[in-house]
């Protein structure tokens, strides 16, 4: 009987919202205030009933640490006792969703439910991939629970609500609507595919759900960017509901892997074969032994489609590719020396950084120089972007008359961009050379005093 009370609920106030906008119509015709107040009344009403239909699945994070622990970690004792949140999906099994930061390195949480109960959950796997993790926790009566809902239909405009434990204030639910989809490029995860809201989302909302108003999940919040007013980010419920599939029954995610290094087809190729910008991307290396090298594919090679789906970016073909589970086979449209050609390629287990580095057939860039980690701030655990010291790699040795020297870089620099990205650390300004290693020569920027430099590398033979 409640369940049909809320959708009626949640049905009313979405024809409330739409009679709000022309209330100030309404009135000027001659209608009398009442009208107005009624409006706006089953505008709250449809909002109570969405806050009593989801709260009760939405619980409070922390590491579980024992009153009694001795040589507790000092991260964990230092750690606030709100750390996030959490969203019950399966109340019979006690399984339930958040980030993967907010449980880093703590096998049990202290899980508060709405009312204050508290209880012991335990970490089932995490996904640093997509920032998710699945929590169980034991209880002797089955939970309340939410529904994860299908985000591939999702717009831009649709009323969303958030909800969490922002600066510890339990159960804080906020309005908002979908102010952009597919979002990426944010440096939050490798598989990005962000809903962004202007929903209020703040520090203690991480792993919280983001809802439409139907009352399911559509999203599980994840970041903020903290110099930016109204701008939030969720994790798509589709993304969710595959990776925590997986977490519950193997204990991890398995991803295809290819075995090839990709970049943006370069606007110079990219005139040559009339392809158009955002079309495709270019294979930059083969990993030898791997599926893409037992395939045939080659440096050069433009993919164009995985399984029918046009390839846009980077970043989008390891999203295709990652969806996929090693083992299956897939179809490749590539497009070589002018001809487009199809490929069916069996996939296998996606490889660990370690293993990446060892199949890499070609080499770093020789470039005559040496480089190190640059110590400067690092996100907090809200993951929130804020203004810091510059990031990049340290110029730690060059090499006397070779490529760097003669391009005039010297020790004590600070390389912040390469060919125009900014990098962040050792292993991102390696990964950037290697998708560029193909080219004669790399642009890159460095801090130096307190002056900016520009200087081309040429690379040696």
């Amino acid at each position: 009987m409640k369940s049909r009370f809320v959708t009626t609920n949640i049905i009313s106030f979405v024809l409330a919202f739409a009679a709000c906008l022309v209330w100030n119509q309404v009135a000027l015709a001659g209608h009398s205030l009442g009208n107005g107040l009624r409006v706006l009344e089953e505008v709250e009403e449809g909002l109570v009933g969405l806050a009593e239909h989801t709260l009760p699945a939405v619980v409070s994070i922390s590491p579980f640490v024992p009153e009694s622990s001795v040589g507790t970690p000092e991260s964990l004792r230092k750690r606030p006792n709100n750390a996030g949140a959490g969203v019950i999906i399966d109340g019979r099994n006690g399984y339930l969703i958040t980030n993967a930061h907010v449980v880093r390195k703590a096998e049990k949480i202290r899980v508060t439910l709405y009312g204050g109960r508290e209880l012991v959950g335990a970490v089932l796997g995490t996904d640093e991939e997509t920032d998710l993790a699945v929590v169980q926790i034991n209880s002797d009566k089955v939970l309340p629970q939410v529904s994860l809902g299908d985000s591939s239909n999702l717009k831009i405009g649709q009323l969303v609500v958030a909800i969490g434990n922002p600066y510890g204030l339990k159960e804080t639910l906020s309005l908002g609507v979908i102010s952009g989809l597919n979002r990426e490029n944010i440096n939050l995860s490798r598989y990005e595919d962000f809903i962004q809201t202007d929903a209020s989302i703040n520090p203690g909302n991480s792993g919280g759900p983001l809802l439409n108003i139907r009352g399911e999940v559509i999203g599980i919040n994840t970041a903020i960017i903290n110099y930016a007013q109204s701008i939030g980010f969720a994790i798509p419920s589709n993304v969710v509901k595959n990776v925590s599939h997986q977490i519950i029954e193997h204990g991890e995610v398995n991803r295809g892997w290819l075995g090839v290094g990709i970049e943006n087809v370069p606007d110079d190729v990219a005139a040559q074969i009339n392809l158009n910008k955002g079309q495709g991307v270019m294979i930059n290396s083969v990993f030898e032994g791997q599926p893409a090298h037992k395939a045939g594919l080659k440096v050069g090679d433009i993919i164009l489609k995985i399984g029918g789906a046009n390839v846009d970016s980077p970043n989008g073909m390891i999203r295709l590719i990652g969806n996929v589970s090693p083992g299956q086979f897939i179809n490749l449209d590539i497009l070589r020396d002018g001809k487009t050609q199809s490929l069916s390629i069996q996939l296998s287990q996606r490889k660990d950084q370690m293993e990446m580095a060892s199949l890499q057939k070609n080499p770093l860039p020789e470039l005559g120089f040496d480089w190190a980690d640059h110590e400067s701030g690092a996100a907090t655990g809200e993951r929130e972007d804020s203004s810091k010291e510059k990031e990049g790699v340290l110029v730690t040795r060059v090499e006397p008359g070779g490529s760097a020297d003669r391009g005039g870089l010297m020790v004590g620099d600070l390389i912040t961009a390469l060919n125009g990205q900014d990098v962040v650390n050792r292993g991102h300004f390696e990964s950037i050379l290697r998708q560029n290693y193909l080219r004669g020569s790399v642009s890159v920027t460095v801090q130096r005093a307190d002056e900016e430099v520009s200087l081309t590398l040429s690379r040696s033979e």
